[in-house]
């Protein structure tokens, strides 16, 4: 069944219209993947207009409107696969605030990082964990300071590390840390340490969609806890630490490298199915045009795979040809 070519030239046209306009607006929208995969129904209607279309009877003037309409459908699904390759489809934002659990560690006698004699001890905890892919994450921390409680009287110089860390899913990245360093003196069972930077903050990837980093396996935000108290041995010795600030967590969800790769491919079969219009009254004048030179190729290789009993020399280049021949696919000499 053929399509009038007036028909296709006024909806192909505005199906591609469709197309371009949902890929675009499905880069920062929520439903982003919905929008993706859906805009290819309007792709796949113009795509099978043009190649149903009545083009062989139509006038000369229409026919070429027609080719021009098929050429912009190749640069549209053309350029939306480089989009979508280059400019990852994302906008489902997410939001996350979390208080770490309270800290407990059991600290050990011996030499501190000053090489000083004293306790140490260090804690670690996941406080987020995320399996979705990412282009953009924010981590940032109120860290306005901590008390510290021993279980014993205590003087000594006291240090807090407070390391806020985001950590890749990946083994091809390395993880970020942000580091906040404070210090006091810890006389009898409660100390209070101050920090310099009050908002501890990590960035991953940017806020433009057109720069995004992808994180296909998602990441792990942790909280790491170093202590130090540079002094005398007590014996054993307990620290425990509450942890009242909040960590902020957001994210910017994005298609998986998966969900491109398929999207990319649909482009594609579009793509060869538009190139196939033009190529289709084109083809025959090729093979016209080639048809001498493919002859003379194949007489070529089945003299070369014919047994000797089956070769006679040409009268005129004395080359081997089929013993039938007429004529030598080599010179062209009529044979007698």
């Amino acid at each position: 069944m053929s399509v009038s070519v007036g028909r296709t030239l006024v909806l192909s046209p505005i199906l591609l219209l469709l197309f371009a306009w949902i890929q675009m607006v499905s880069k920062n929208s929520p439903i982003f993947l919905w929008l993706m995969y859906s805009s290819f129904v309007f792709l796949a209607l113009a795509t099978s207009l043009l190649l149903f279309s009545d083009v062989e009877h139509a006038s000369k003037r229409l026919r070429r409107i027609f080719y021009a309409v098929v050429a912009i459908a190749i640069v549209v699904t053309v350029g939306a696969a480089f989009s979508i390759a280059s400019w990852l489809p994302g906008g489902t934002r997410h939001w996350f605030y979390i208080t770490p659990e309270n800290v407990e560690i059991n600290l050990e006698y011996g030499r501190t990082s000053s090489m000083k004699p004293g306790y140490r001890g260090s804690f670690s905890q996941k406080i987020l964990d995320v399996n979705y892919p990412i282009g953009y994450a924010l981590v940032s921390g109120e860290l306005y300071g901590v008390h510290v409680y021993t279980d014993k009287n205590v003087y000594s110089n006291l240090t807090v590390r407070f390391y806020l860390g985001f950590w890749p899913n990946r083994h091809e990245y390395r993880s970020i840390y942000k580091i906040e360093e404070g210090a006091a003196i810890h006389n009898g069972t409660e100390s209070s340490v101050d920090f310099r930077n009050y908002t501890p903050t990590i960035f991953w990837g940017v806020s433009d969609p057109a720069g995004r980093a992808r994180l296909d396996k998602g990441y792990v935000v942790n909280l790491y806890i170093r202590i130090e108290l540079e002094g005398p041995n007590y014996g054993d010795l307990k620290v425990t630490i509450p942890i009242y600030p909040r960590v902020y967590i957001v994210d910017v969800q994005v298609s998986s490298q998966l969900q491109d790769g398929l999207a990319t491919l649909l482009c594609g079969v579009f793509t060869g199915a538009l190139f196939y219009i033009p190529a289709k009254p084109i083809k025959p004048k090729i093979v016209r045009q080639f048809a001498p030179m493919f002859n003379r190729l194949n007489r070529f290789l089945s003299v070369q795979g014919t047994p000797k009993g089956f070769l006679k020399k040409c009268v005129k280049c004395d080359r081997e040809i089929p013993i039938a021949s007429e004529e030598c696919p080599y010179c062209g000499a009529k044979q007698i």
